[in-house]
């Protein structure tokens, strides 16, 4: 009973130091304007191996030392995903047309990364401190058309600077970003999201054309 209050103490402890991220998922317009309207009807089944909750994120120093943590965000990645596909077959592909293409397209990882762009001198000297801050998706796709079978795996990355600087006022210190930190960060979601799926367009197009 003792071992199970303690799990129950550490678990909340965990969820309580985890932030949610907020969940965007919509097509953005040059998603929109860079897929092209297909006269075909696809058959299209979405998986995900990266489950909505824990955001994994990977914090890389000037001097390439990184470490990883698991509980640092919750965000709905698989709901993300899905929905962002879903729009996508639902808006550019005919399900009238009798011309069919069977497509699987599985979510395999959805991470953070952050890169600290300036030194830890800089940052003493200065108070300020630069930081590169990447969305990565990594896609598999499997795609029947015609007889034949294509498959492909594909990486895209979505990333933007922001900078903190420490202010103080008084005998107070405190921190202030250029940019709402978990605003960004679901932006780069998203929109790391729309690049995987101009990456996934401009594939099935080849497979279409050949």
């Amino acid at each position: 009973m003792k071992k199970i209050f303690i799990l129950l103490i550490v678990s909340n402890f965990i969820i309580s130091c985890s932030t949610t991220i907020p969940l965007q998922a919509n097509l953005s317009d040059q998603t929109m304007l860079l897929a092209d309207n297909k006269d075909i009807n696809a058959n299209y089944s979405l998986s995900s191996e990266v489950p909505d909750g824990n955001m994994a994120l990977t914090s890389v120093m000037k001097n390439g030392n990184s470490k990883n943590n698991l509980e640092a965000f919750q965000y709905a990645s698989t709901t993300a995903f899905n929905r962002l596909f879903d729009s996508y077959f639902s808006n550019k592909f005919n399900s009238y047309s009798e011309d069919v293409i069977d497509v699987q397209v599985t979510l395999t990882d959805l991470r953070l990364v952050e890169k600290t762009a300036t030194s830890v001198g800089a940052t003493l000297l200065t108070g300020n401190s630069k930081f590169n801050v990447d969305a990565v998706a990594k896609v598999y796709v499997n795609i029947k058309y015609e007889g034949e079978v294509y498959e492909k795996d594909f990486e895209v990355v979505a990333s933007e600077y922001n900078e903190s600087q420490n202010i103080n006022y008084g005998n107070t210190s405190y921190k202030v970003t250029q940019k709402n930190p978990m605003q960004q960060r679901s932006e780069l979601l998203e929109n790391c999201l729309n690049k995987a799926i101009i990456q996934f367009e401009n594939y099935v197009s080849s497979v279409v054309i050949n």
